[in-house]
């Protein structure tokens, strides 16, 4: 996947290059930022060893949530699946036995202790009875008990079956296919497709911890292509912060060395309205670097 974050780059006195091209009252702060999409791209993973029969889609297409995108050899899966089925059903015969025992083995048990309190039996007869009516109770509960294990495998194994169907978890644009049919991934490659979520666009910028106290929630920005210089004619991309990160972390985007020691927080930035547009006519793609420039 993309990387998503950015490294602030200019407004401060070690970026000479940059600050002294852009003129002061222009903007804040500026960083390096990334395309992106909320919630990044999705990797959809197979189960390892599993060999692809079918795969269904390619690079480009639409998909909507719920479409298969390949099937995965399941004979295994339907046999334990038929084994399942098999071993409840055997289960559920043996508890019905059990159940014929039941009402025949009360009533023993209740005519005896009668006839023993009448003088009519003997009480070591209504004794055995009542311990076999509850005997008979106690092999019904376990065999009811051996029915709802035998469900849960079924459920186990028709789980394991649906698995060896891959479909999309959501609306998205297949962006990688990194399989077709008779492939079979391993533990250390399990990706089978790369896809773009249909939502929207963001943008991830890295600012300086020094800047930080200037930025805030609602503020405008200005994105630029990544190798536009800071004096360009091109017109910003219009964006607005919507996330102030709580954390610092290390700078990724710079290719300074001294850049990358610094610390960072991330920002995320939401298009305005009618960017999105202006975004793709300006041909910046998910994953692409921009400049982002803060206007206080």
């Amino acid at each position: 996947m993309f990387a998503s974050t950015f490294t602030l780059i200019a407004c401060h006195d070690q970026d000479n290059t940059i600050a002294a091209a852009a003129p002061v009252t222009d903007y804040v702060a500026m960083a390096r930022g990334k395309v992106d999409v909320e919630g990044g791209l999705l990797d959809i993973i197979a189960p390892e060893n599993a060999i692809f029969n079918q795969v269904n889609v390619h690079v480009g297409d639409v998909i909507k949530h719920g479409q298969v995108l390949a099937q995965l050899d399941n004979q295994a899966d339907l046999l334990a699946v038929s084994q399942a089925q098999a071993s409840l059903e055997q289960a559920k015969a043996q508890q019905a036995v059990q159940a014929i025992r039941l009402p025949a083995t009360a009533l023993s048990a209740k005519r005896l202790q009668k006839a023993a309190a009448l003088g009519i039996a003997q009480q070591q007869q209504a004794d055995d009875a009542i311990q076999a009516a509850q005997q008979a109770q106690a092999e019904n509960s376990i065999a009811l008990a051996a029915i709802h294990i035998a469900e849960q495998k079924v459920a186990e194994a028709e789980y394991a079956l649906q698995k060896r169907t891959l479909r999309a978890p959501q609306d998205a644009e297949v962006i990688k296919v990194f399989v077709q049919p008779g492939s079979i991934l391993t533990s250390e490659q399990r990706v089978a497709f790369t896809l773009l979520p249909k939502h929207p666009i963001i943008i991830r910028a890295e600012v300086n911890e020094s800047f930080i106290p200037k930025i805030k929630i609602g503020m405008k920005a200005g994105l630029l292509p990544d190798s536009a210089s800071t004096t360009s004619k091109i017109t910003p991309i219009a964006a607005h912060v919507t996330q102030i990160g709580k954390v610092y972390e290390p700078a990724h985007l710079s290719s300074d060395a001294i850049q990358q020691n610094n610390r960072v927080i991330v920002c995320v930035l939401t298009l305005d309205s009618s960017a999105e547009q202006q975004l793709q006519s300006q041909h910046l793609l998910i994953g692409q670097n921009v400049l982002v420039k803060f206007y206080d």
